[in-house]
């Protein structure tokens, strides 16, 4: 899958990791970038390149417009996130909840309305942002957010299995924190 050329989709595109995918997809040669945003009436746009689109993960309905307008996408960066910061044994299971809806259903959904559209277009790449947290919980209130990377890293796995033999590229990114010593 080559990037020039590309029409790409940033979910969660309004700041920072998010901010940088598109602004690299453009450098390496993308055609447009969809900027994915809960909010797109706040997006800084300045390359003619970019098309504010209104995404949000919790919002099948916002989902499915979103892959109607963005129907000529050939890469998928599933970047939109949050943390709650729960705590697994005392914080409300409602907040733990709200972290696997966003990274698990809220991508899982944005991956169900897009991945038609790649294999309409004949090719295509997923790319899941995924986090080092996926493997271990490091502190208290971060359990809910690993909890919720993990299961979101297996269901790239499941995905990529799915999509075998359809040109579809799945991948998952783990970044990681780096603390300065």
């Amino acid at each position: 899958m080559q990037i020039n050329g590309s029409i790409a989709l940033v979910t969660g595109a309004n700041r920072g990791i998010g901010q940088r995918f598109v602004e690299q997809l453009l450098a390496e040669g993308a055609q447009k970038v969809y900027a994915g945003t809960r909010r797109p009436d706040l997006l800084d746009v300045s390359d003619s390149r970019v098309v504010p689109l209104h995404l949000d993960l919790l919002d099948e309905t916002s989902i499915s417009q979103a892959a109607v307008t963005a129907s000529d996408v050939t890469v998928l960066v599933n970047n939109a996130g949050i943390t709650t910061g729960a705590n697994l044994l005392t914080s409300p299971v409602q907040d733990i909840r709200t972290d696997l809806e966003t990274h698990l259903f809220g991508t899982l959904s944005v991956i169900r309305a897009f991945a038609p559209v790649m294999v309409g277009n004949g090719e295509g790449a997923i790319v899941n942002v995924l986090s080092v947290l996926s493997w271990v919980a490091t502190a208290a209130g971060s359990g809910s957010y690993s909890v919720a990377k993990a299961a979101e890293w297996n269901m790239t796995n499941g995905v990529r299995v799915e999509l075998a033999g359809k040109d579809i590229l799945v991948q998952g990114v783990h970044l990681g924190l780096l603390i300065p010593t």
